[in-house]
């Protein structure tokens, strides 16, 4: 009898486990976005969200604390090769940078980002596309003021290509901070 309820004892607690681990989702969501360039042109990018897994979030939320952004494209010159543009920032409590503008200056990708510095207080950073790698282009203490061009958001319960109008109509999504609205005019950004 006693090896009958050791038994019983091991299958619910590998029961609870398995549930419990089955709380700590990770995985990422992935979507198509439309994204109008400062040129005026319209082209569709590949997004990622990337989750971590066993995170405290995950009891607070169906996929979890973010781990990394991503976003793809394929080169306009033909080559079969993706453009893919990494997070490489994390704030000081592990979140990601946000890429908040995707853009092309002088025929190459450009990806404009923000990272939480302290709470309350984000930097923004520039990325550019050259001869097969991403170089950040440090940005001066004041900058011309650029509006986001990207949804800022997870990718959770998106449609398969987020179209500039849901973009527009969606506007509140943005992120109620204005780092999140813009990209500078200052490199750095603190909400009071």
């Amino acid at each position: 009898m006693p090896h009958r309820l050791a038994q019983t004892l091991g299958s619910v607690g590998l029961t609870l486990l398995l549930a419990t681990l089955g709380g700590c989702r990770g995985g990422s969501e992935i979507w198509k976005e439309e994204v109008q360039l400062s040129d005026g042109r319209i082209i569709v990018i590949e997004r990622e969200t990337v989750f971590e897994q066993g995170s405290e979030w995950a009891h607070n939320d169906r996929v979890g604390k973010p781990k990394r952004q991503r976003i793809r494209l394929e080169p306009a010159n033909g080559s079969k090769k993706m453009i893919v543009w990494n997070t490489t920032k994390k704030s000081p409590d592990g979140l990601p940078e946000v890429p908040l503008i995707f853009d092309v200056e002088d025929g190459a990708p450009v990806v404009m980002s923000s990272v939480e510095l302290t709470a309350g207080c984000e930097m923004y950073s520039k990325y550019v596309y050259w001869n097969g790698i991403w170089v950040e282009e440090r940005l001066p203490d004041t900058f011309t003021r650029r509006s986001t061009n990207l949804l800022v958001r997870d990718g959770a319960d998106l449609p398969q290509l987020v179209g500039l109008r849901e973009k527009q109509a969606g506007g509140a999504r943005m992120g109620k901070r204005p780092a999140l609205r813009q990209v500078g005019p200052v490199l750095t950004v603190c909400d009071n």
